[in-house]
């Protein structure tokens, strides 16, 4: 089983990790721990989580023994319009982090998905607390990764979408160091903001770019690309190009 003692060794200061075997969601756990005053780069991860959470309030299936779960403390002194950055920095943290593990290219679904070959392979969901008088106090970044498909498959509603970076489970030591360079690579893009240093390469992995998608409302267009917000642009075939801010804009995706 993996262990703070291993994953400390391998994390950037001054982050510090709490491993759990089973929590209802590393989101949640960490946010009592936020509230409780929690310094920055507090990090907990965990081996299942038994209330998953995705975005939109949707679930994140997360069983023992196949995937590895972990959130991160962040208090950035930004305002709170440019936390919104930190979903996208996490893509690209990740992205390179299980491009490193596997040896394969990982491409990012806008605006949260890590896909190896077509299938989702990471999800991530962040959550912002501001302070009473409006200013943002925290951010915690939420990741969940399908290190191998569960005992029985993956469950039929997300069966064809799903996938996993192996074939079998690959050993805590190589657990431990990909979940070490997701948190280091998520930290150290987190420093960047508001910059954005990254957004060139959010950009180049982004694989919704030159495929159609429906939105609702307006229909088919193409996309063109990730605006300087992160926006996903797209053109309509009468020529208007929209700014899209959400994913529940989006009615199916081809990629």
């Amino acid at each position: 089983m993996l262990t703070a003692a291993a994953l400390g060794g391998l994390l950037s200061p001054p982050m510090r990790v709490l491993v759990l075997e089973s929590v209802d969601s590393t989101n949640t756990v960490l946010g009592r721990m936020a509230g409780e005053g929690a310094p920055e780069g507090t990090a907990v991860l965990a081996l299942e989580q038994t209330a998953g959470r995705g975005q939109r309030g949707r679930t994140f299936f997360s069983p023992a023994g196949s995937g590895v779960y972990m959130s991160l403390l962040l208090r950035p002194r930004i305002q709170a319009a440019d936390a919104l950055a930190v979903t996208p920095a996490a893509a690209v943290a990740a992205s390179r982090a299980i491009e490193a593990t596997t040896g394969r290219r990982a491409g990012i679904k806008w605006v949260n998905d890590v896909l190896l070959d077509g299938k989702k392979v990471c999800g991530i969901l962040t959550e912002a607390q501001s302070t009473p008088a409006g200013a943002l106090d925290h951010v915690i970044c939420g990741l969940g990764i399908n290190i191998c498909e569960p005992e029985g498959g993956f469950p039929p509603e997300i069966s064809g979408s799903a996938g996993a970076l192996f074939e079998t489970y690959p050993g805590d030591e190589r657990v431990a160091e990909l979940a070490a360079d997701v948190l280091n690579g998520l930290w150290e893009l987190a420093s960047l903001l508001p910059a954005r240093d990254f957004l060139n390469e959010y950009r180049e992995r982004s694989v919704l770019t030159g495929g159609k998608v429906s939105v609702s409302g307006r229909g088919e267009g193409e996309v063109l690309g990730i605006d300087g917000g992160f926006r996903l642009l797209v053109r309509f075939p009468d020529g208007d190009v929209e700014a899209l801010e959400s994913p529940s804009a989006l009615i199916q995706t081809d990629t």
